[in-house]
């Protein structure tokens, strides 16, 4: 079985923590949010993974290429191609499988893979996706579903859910992908189908509670707090509470830290007080933007 975890975003929301570390990257239970997924895929018999990179290339390269349980692909995209383009790209690799499972990189989730490829196989349908009811107050594109079956996105009938970043996908997919660089599984694919009713997509339903979107700071936040092991490889000698503390960082005497993210290498040594922010090192790669304080080396941004 095969598999591929799109990894190729900037994490825009995540600024300024993905100025300096790509978002598959960032830790959750002290481990790379990437580690997790690959697990997920090679814990349901996945062999062979392709990850498609654009934001930090080769640092993410370097990591997925040393995992040891599955034989890694890298994809290179200079331009970022969309997950229909980014699918296109790849796909000698996977059009000679029935079918394989394609899941987005930036979502903590551990799909029921098996369940998920039955759904499919069940309908004949050329994708299966795994939806859930969204959290109340967030706003995400409705997928609706009726009788197990997707009828439409945006609109429809039945029960509106959301996509929670997990697909089994036929090969037959490459059928309809447009032969154009840049693409979208969803408007340029998925929602034409649909639509005319030329193929079906099955929904496997699974609310999940140890599933986060890490889409932006307080949802990251929230991840890790589910997780735990908040704290690094750092010393703590101030007052760190509900933070996360990333590797080779020093907290001081004095310092109290309350819902924030401390990225590696900050060393916070004179008495401060800082609530729901984000504390990174002053790098290059950062750029001057007026909502960000700069002190000591240091970037402080709010949450």
């Amino acid at each position: 079985m095969k598999a591929m975890i799109l990894a190729a975003g900037y994490g825009t929301r995540l600024r300024p923590i993905t100025y300096t570390t790509p978002k598959p990257l960032l830790p959750i239970g002290g481990r790379p949010l990437i580690a997790w997924l690959m697990d997920a895929l090679t814990e349901a018999g996945v062999t062979e993974i392709v990850v498609n990179v654009h934001h930090f290339p080769e640092l993410i390269k370097q990591y997925v290429t040393q995992y040891s349980y599955a034989n890694v692909h890298v994809s290179y995209e200079p331009q970022i191609l969309g997950t229909g383009g980014g699918l296109r790209k790849v796909r000698s690799l996977l059009e000679g499988e029935e079918d394989f499972f394609l899941l987005n990189g930036d979502t903590f989730q551990r799909p029921r893979f098996a369940d998920l490829q039955g759904a499919r196989r069940r309908h004949d349908s050329f994708s299966a996706m795994t939806l859930r009811h969204s959290p109340p107050g967030d706003r995400y594109t409705a997928v609706w579903v009726h009788n197990g079956v997707i009828n439409g996105f945006g609109k429809g009938r039945g029960e509106a859910l959301m996509f929670s970043g997990s697909h089994c996908v036929s090969s037959r997919i490459f059928r309809y992908i447009p032969d154009r660089d840049v693409s979208d599984i969803t408007g340029h694919v998925y929602q034409p189908l649909v639509a005319t009713g030329r193929e079906s997509i099955a929904a496997l339903i699974d609310d999940d509670p140890t599933w986060f979107d890490i889409g932006t700071p307080q949802r990251y936040l929230t991840a890790c707090r589910a997780m735990g092991k908040m704290i690094g490889k750092s010393v703590i000698e101030g007052d760190v509470r509900d933070s996360v503390v990333w590797d080779d960082c020093y907290i001081g005497r004095g310092v109290v830290l309350e819902s924030c993210i401390v990225t590696d290498g900050v060393e916070l040594r004179t008495p401060m007080r800082l609530q729901k922010a984000i504390i990174c090192r002053d790098e290059p790669a950062i750029p001057r933007d007026p909502s960000y304080r700069f002190e000591n080396g240091l970037v402080i941004a709010s949450i």
